[in-house]
């Protein structure tokens, strides 16, 4: 992941996605789940900031496929589905984002339901 730090500061983009692929690839091959979330949301913070939205959803939704009700990812599709304009979308991503939280014990939960709560107020009514 340092190694894809380096390059997106060189403004090599592209170099720290290639990279991030082969990581992803590398941890799906090793069954090691873990790596792959980190690795997509890293991937996928990278792709948010190139303006790459179609990239950003790719990378959560890689996530979702090795934990499918994970809250960071699915607040990043609540949060990109809105930029979109797919509200429908994006209200369905923040209510599975805030069942999530509100059913695990998860690291910055309170920051994430923060997060959460500020442009959909409404999930916790559901």
């Amino acid at each position: 992941m340092s190694a894809s730090v380096k390059l997106a500061q060189q403004d090599d983009n592209d170099g720290a996605l290639r990279l991030l692929d082969d990581a992803i690839a590398m941890a799906i091959s090793e069954n090691e789940n873990q790596w792959v979330l980190t690795l997509s949301h890293h991937a996928a913070v990278i792709s948010n900031f190139l303006g790459d939205s179609e990239l950003v959803k790719h990378y959560y939704k890689k996530s979702l496929s090795f934990n499918p009700e994970n809250p960071r990812a699915l607040l990043g599709l609540a949060n990109v589905s809105k930029e979109r304009g797919e509200p429908e979308l994006a209200r369905g991503y923040a209510a599975r984002c805030y069942k999530a939280l509100m059913d695990g014990d998860y690291f910055l939960k309170d920051s994430l339901l923060e997060r959460l709560l500020k442009h959909w107020p409404d999930v916790a009514n559901q």
